[in-house]
């Protein structure tokens, strides 16, 4: 399974989304329950604009094994920003709620949390 993850992990980095999908998927077949493949193929999807089903992967993730334990607080924020840029405050803001409460400060979360608690996240335009 990490082997899949770490392949797809690759192509992200080369370009190839699609064969990064059909990566983190094979992983996702050899344990339905992994937060951090079902965290993956939401970041791709995010990354495409695919926003309900990236919605769809990052609540996978965080009813997955919950290893790594920072998809739980990841997902949250992801989540967080995707009803921010869809126009739903009132559910951006429970996620990010739901994130301070993680208390998991990998890669400053709680610093993006309470910044996009205070106002609404927008995404960048190179994202």
């Amino acid at each position: 399974m990490r082997i899949a993850i770490l392949k797809g992990q690759q192509l992200v980095a080369q370009g190839d989304l699609a064969g990064a999908l059909t990566e983190y998927q094979k992983a996702l077949d050899s344990n339905s329950q992994s937060s951090l493949a079902s965290y993956r193929i939401a970041e791709v999807l995010y990354s495409q604009h695919n926003y309900q089903a990236a919605v769809n992967s990052y609540r996978d993730a965080l009813r997955g094994d919950g290893d790594p334990r920072w998809t739980e607080v990841w997902s949250h924020i992801r989540l967080g920003n995707i009803f921010d840029i869809t126009g739903q405050r009132d559910r951006a803001v429970n996620e990010y709620r739901l994130c301070v409460q993680t208390n998991d400060n990998t890669q400053g979360a709680m610093n993006e949390c309470r910044q996009d608690l205070q106002k609404p996240f927008i995404r960048p335009p190179d994202q």
